[in-house]
C-alpha cells in the first residue's frame, strides 16, 4: 500500500505522456497549441471534453516515427498492445480491459467518423494520417456494442484544393525498405477534390531459422496498402466524402517457444527446464513448416455530411472484406499422433538430438528426439513447432464479409442544449477454420479440408460459418447548468443476432494420427446425421452520465458513470466435446484421469462492465503546462477470456468468461514548454486488479486480472532547435516502462494436466514463472527538417532489450507458448513534399 501510495504521489507530482504537443506563440511568449478532438462527434477543445483522451496530431506522429498503432500505443499510460500470431491478431488493453482474440475486441475503431468491423483494420500501417485520439473507459453509448473500455479515432488527411504531394522513403537493419507517397489537390475546380497514397514495406524481421538457416522466413512482413479519399461539395450545405482502401499483406505466423511449467517433471527427471522461467528463454526458431499469414483486405465508406438548418445530418454506408489464411507448425509431436508416418520416421533418422543439438538443444532439456529403431519409438519428448514432421502442420483462416450503415442527427450547437440522435445497422458474415492434419513432406494444400488422398490429410477440423446482425439506436443530451457546468446523458440500445452454421464434412480423419481415430469434429459422434446450426440472440442498454465543471478558464473537473456491452458468442462447434473427452472426467476418455473440470461451452455469454471515473484537465503557466489525470474503476460481469489447448489432439482456440472482476487506477500526464526550442513530456498509469469469482478456473480468485499490468511510465523530450534559415534540427528521445504482466488467470496454483493420464498423478503445472518480467524501452530519432524535406536518423529499443511479447499458457498440456519481442532495428528516412 506505502508502494501505492508513493506511485500515486510521483504521477500527481511529476506526472510523467502523450506525444509532444505544438507550440503556438502568444503575447511575450510561446505556449501549447490548442488541441481540437472529435471524442463526442463534434470538434471540441481537448481541454474541455469531460473525457481521458489522448490526442496525437500529424506532426508528432511524423517526429515519433508512428508507422503501426504499437508505435503510438507506448505513448499513452494504461494502454499496452500485443502483436504475435499474425498480423491483425492484436490485443489492446485499455485500463486492463483486453480486447480478446477470437472474441469481439473491446475497442471501438473508427476512421474518418466511420466505425470499422474488420477485425484487422486496426493494425493497418498508418500513412497519410491526420490525428489519431484514443478515449478511455466505456464509450458504448455513442460508438456501438463492444466499446467496453474506449475508442480510437483516426483521422486521414482530407484532400485539398490545391495541388501538393509527399514522398518517403526509408531504409535499415534487418534489410528494411519502404516508400510511401501521396499526391492530392482538385479534380473538378473547388467542387470535387481527390487524394490518393500508398505505402510498401519490406522487412525480414529479427530472427531466424536455426533449421533452414534462412533470414526473413520467422517474424517478417511485406505489406502494400493503397487509399484513395474524395470530398465531394454539392453544394453548400451538402457533402459527400468517398473512401477506399486495398491492403495485401504477407508475413510470418505462430513464431512461438514452449516452455514447461511441471515441478513433478523437473523432481522426476532432474532438469530445470521442466520448471523454467519463461523470461530465461533463448527463442530458437526451428519449424520444418515456415509460418505464412496472408491477408487480402477491401474497404469502401461514403459519408454524408448536410446542414439541415436546425442540425447535420450524417450517415455513412461502408463494406468492408477480408480473406486471410494462416499456415504453420504443428504442436502435438510429444503426444505422437503421427510417429510411425513414414515421414516422421525418415525425419528422425537425421534431425535428432544426437545428429543436430542446435535444433533440440541439450539432450532431454527438455527435449529430446530419438532416432528410429527398436524401443526408440513413443518415448522422445519432441516439443511443439520442430523441425520434423511429426508434429504435423496447422492451417486457420479467418474470413469477413460486412455492410454497415450508420445514421445520426447533430444539433448545430447555437444553445445552452446539445444533441445527437442516431440509428445504426450492420450485417457480418464471418468464417472460422482451424485445421489440423499429416505434413507428409509432400506440399500443402492451403484450404480448410484435405482429403486422406491428398499430400496434407486433415484429421481435426473446426469449420464455422457466423452470421451476425446489428440494431442499434443511440442519443446524447448536452445541456448547461450553468455558464461553467454541463451534465449530459448518452444512451444506446443494441441488439445483435447471431447465427452459426457448422460447414465441417460428416466424415473421419486419415487415420495418420492415432490419437485420432474417429471423426474429423468430435461434434459429429454425437451428431451422426451433421451438426445442426445455432442461433442466439444478445441486446443491452448502455447508459452514460457525464458532469463536468470549469471553475476557471484553465480547469475542467469531470466525473462519468457508464456501462459497457460486449456480445456474446460461440466457440467452434465440437469445442465443448474435444476438451470434455480429453481433460473432464465422465466422458469416457483420457479426462478420466486428468479430471481438470473445465467449463468450456460452444457458446459465451455477453460481458457487461460499469465504469466509474473522476479526473481533471489543467493548464498552468501561461498555457506552458498541461497536466490531465484521473481515478477510475471498471466492474465487470462475464469477462471474456482467451485460452489455448494443447494436447495429443493437436490444438484448440476457444473463449470462456471470467465471471467477475474488477479493475481500479489511476493515470496521469503532462506536456510542458520547456523553452522555445524544448518540449518535455510523459505520463503514468497505475491499475490494481482481481478475479472475484471464476467458475472454469474458481482457483484463480484473488489473483491479477490477465494483461493488466500494475504499472505503465513514458517520459520524453522533443528539441526542434533552428539551425540555419529555414533549417531545423529535430531531436525526440522516448523513454517507455510497461509493469510484470500475467496472461493467465492462473498464476501459480497447480492445477491436472493431461500427463496425469500417461504418468499417473501429480504432474500438474505451475504458472508462478510465467508472468512476463517489466521492461523499458528507448527510443531516438535525429534529424534535420527543411522547408519541403526532412531526413531522419532512428532507432528503436536501442538498448536491445530482450522481453517476451505474449505468453500464451495451456494450462491442460502444462506448459506456455512465448513470443520474443521485436530486438533493435535502425535506420534512415528521407521525405519530400511538392
Amino acid at each position: 500500500m506505502n508502494t501505492r501510495k508513493r506511485w500515486v504521489a510521483l504521477g500527481v507530482a511529476a506526472t510523467v505522456a502523450c506525444g509532444a504537443t505544438p507550440l503556438a506563440y502568444a503575447q511575450g511568449g510561446f505556449t501549447l497549441e490548442e488541441v481540437v478532438v472529435t471524442a463526442r462527434k463534434r470538434a471540441e477543445s481537448l481541454q474541455e471534453v469531460p473525457i481521458a483522451i489522448t490526442a496525437i496530431d500529424e506532426q508528432t506522429l511524423q517526429r515519433a516515427g508512428v508507422e503501426r498503432p504499437g508505435d503510438y500505443i507506448g505513448l499513452i499510460p494504461n494502454v499496452t498492445i500485443v502483436d504475435t500470431a499474425n498480423v491483425g491478431d492484436t490485443q489492446v488493453s485499455i485500463r486492463g480491459i483486453v480486447s480478446t482474440r477470437d472474441a469481439e475486441s473491446t475497442f471501438a475503431y473508427v476512421v474518418d467518423g466511420i466505425l470499422s468491423t474488420n477485425p484487422n483494420s486496426f493494425n493497418e500501417e498508418l500513412f497519410d494520417v491526420q490525428q489519431v485520439e484514443v478515449l478511455k473507459g466505456p464509450q458504448g453509448a455513442l460508438y456501438g456494442r463492444n466499446a467496453v473500455a474506449g475508442a480510437i479515432l483516426v483521422t486521414t488527411k482530407a484532400p485539398t484544393n490545391e495541388f501538393e504531394g509527399k514522398v518517403t522513403a526509408g531504409a535499415g537493419n534487418q534489410d528494411l525498405r519502404k516508400v510511401s507517397g501521396t499526391i492530392s489537390g482538385p479534380i473538378i475546380d473547388d467542387t470535387l477534390l481527390g487524394r490518393l497514397s500508398f505505402s510498401t514495406r519490406q522487412d525480414d524481421g529479427s530472427y531466424s531459422n536455426t533449421f533452414s538457416g534462412r533470414d526473413g522466413v520467422v517474424d517478417f512482413i511485406e505489406d502494400d496498402s493503397f487509399r484513395a479519399r474524395a470530398i465531394w461539395d454539392v453544394s453548400p450545405d451538402l457533402t459527400l466524402d468517398f473512401r477506399a482502401g486495398y491492403s495485401e499483406v504477407k508475413a510470418g505466423a505462430i513464431n512461438f517457444n514452449a516452455v514447461f511449467a511441471i515441478p513433478q517433471f523437473e523432481a522426476v527427471f532432474g532438469s530445470p527446464a521442466f520448471f523454467a522461467d519463461v523470461n530465461q528463454m533463448d527463442a530458437n526458431f526451428v519449424f520444418n513448416v515456415p509460418g505464412e499469414n496472408q491477408q487480402e483486405t477491401r474497404d469502401f465508406a461514403i459519408k454524408l455530411d448536410w446542414d439541415l438548418g436546425f442540425a447535420d445530418l450524417v450517415a455513412s454506408v461502408a463494406y468492408n472484406d477480408l480473406e486471410e489464411y494462416l499456415l504453420s507448425d504443428g504442436t502435438s509431436a510429444t503426444f505422437y499422433g503421427y510417429e510411425l508416418t513414414p515421414a516422421c520416421q525418415s525425419d528422425r533418422a537425421t534431425l535428432n538430438s544426437f545428429t543436430r543439438p542446435d535444433l533440440f538443444g541439450e539432450f532431454f532439456q527438455p527435449f529430446g528426439v530419438l532416432p528410429p529403431g527398436a524401443g526408440n519409438d513413443f518415448v522422445g519428448v519432441y516439443g511443439p513447432y520442430t523441425p520434423t514432421s511429426c508434429d504435423g502442420y496447422q492451417y486457420q483462416e479467418r474470413n469477413q464479409e460486412d455492410v454497415s450503415f450508420d445514421a445520426r442527427l447533430v444539433s448545430n450547437n447555437d444553445g445552452p442544449i446539445n444533441w445527437i440522435a442516431g440509428v445504426y445497422f450492420a450485417e457480418i458474415e464471418r468464417e472460422v477454420v482451424i485445421a489440423y492434419g499429416a505434413d507428409q513432406g509432400q506440399g500443402f494444400l492451403r484450404q480448410p479440408y484435405v482429403d486422406p488422398t491428398g499430400p496434407n490429410p486433415t484429421d481435426l477440423l473446426f469449420w464455422d460459418e457466423f452470421d451476425t446482425s446489428v440494431q442499434s439506436v443511440y442519443g446524447q443530451l448536452e445541456f448547461d447548468l450553468s455558464e461553467t457546468m454541463e451534465v449530459a446523458l448518452a444512451v444506446r440500445y443494441d441488439h445483435e443476432n447471431r447465427k452459426v452454421m457448422n460447414q465441417v464434412p460428416n466424415v473421419s480423419g486419415s487415420g495418420l494420427n492415432i490419437n485420432l481415430p474417429g471423426k474429423i469434429n468430435p461434434a459429429l459422434e454425437n451428431n451422426p446425421d451433421g451438426v445442426p446450426d445455432r442461433e442466439t440472440s444478445f441486446s443491452q442498454w448502455q447508459p452514460k452520465l457525464t458532469w463536468s465543471w470549469r471553475p476557471v478558464d484553465d480547469v475542467t473537473v469531470f466525473a462519468s458513470y457508464g456501462v459497457g456491452f460486449r456480445s456474446g458468442g460461440f466457440n467452434s462447434v465440437g469445442t465443448d466435446d474435444l476438451l470434455s473427452f480429453w481433460f473432464n472426467s465422465g466422458f469416457g476418455g483420457p479426462g478420466e484421469a486428468v479430471d481438470a473440470d473445465l467449463k468450456v461451452r460452444d457458446e459465451y455469454n455477453k460481458e457487461v462492465s460499469e465504469a466509474f471515473e473522476l479526473g481533471f484537465k489543467t493548464e498552468w503557466l501561461d498555457r506552458r503546462l498541461r497536466v490531465n489525470a484521473s481515478l477510475f474503476r471498471t466492474d465487470v460481469e462475464d469477462n471474456q477470456f482467451f485460452e489455448f489447448f494443447a494436447g495429443p489432439f493437436g490444438l484448440l482456440r476457444a473463449v470462456t468468461t471470467i465471471e467477475d472482476i474488477y479493475i481500479q487506477g489511476f493515470e496521469a500526464d503532462f506536456s510542458f514548454v520547456a523553452t522555445e526550442t524544448l518540449t518535455v513530456y510523459g505520463g503514468l498509469g497505475l491499475l490494481d486488479s482481481q478475479i472475484e469469482e471464476n467458475r472454469n478456473r474458481p482457483a484463480s480468485v484473488g489473483n491479477d486480472v490477465p494483461q493488466a499490468p500494475d504499472r505503465t511510465a513514458n517520459l520524453g523530450a522533443e528539441l526542434v532547435y533552428p539551425l540555419a534559415s529555414g533549417i531545423d534540427l529535430m531531436a525526440r528521445v522516448d523513454w517507455q516502462y510497461t509493469g510484470e504482466m500475467w496472461f493467465h488467470t492462473l498464476q501459480g496454483e497447480q492445477t491436472p494436466t493431461i500427463w496425469n493420464a500417461f504418468f499417473g498423478p501429480g504432474f500438474n503445472q505451475d504458472f508462478s514463472r510465467a508472468s512476463r518480467d517489466a521492461y523499458d524501452t528507448v527510443n531516438l530519432r535525429v534529424g534535420l527538417e527543411g522547408e519541403s524535406w526532412t531526413v531522419t536518423a532512428w532507432g528503436r529499443n536501442l538498448t536491445d532489450e530482450k522481453y517476451l511479447q505474449e505468453i500464451i499458457p495451456a494450462a491442460e498440456f502444462g506448459g506456455t507458448f512465448n513470443h520474443p519481442s521485436a530486438l533493435r532495428t535502425y535506420g534512415v528516412d528521407f521525405s519530400y513534399r511538392f
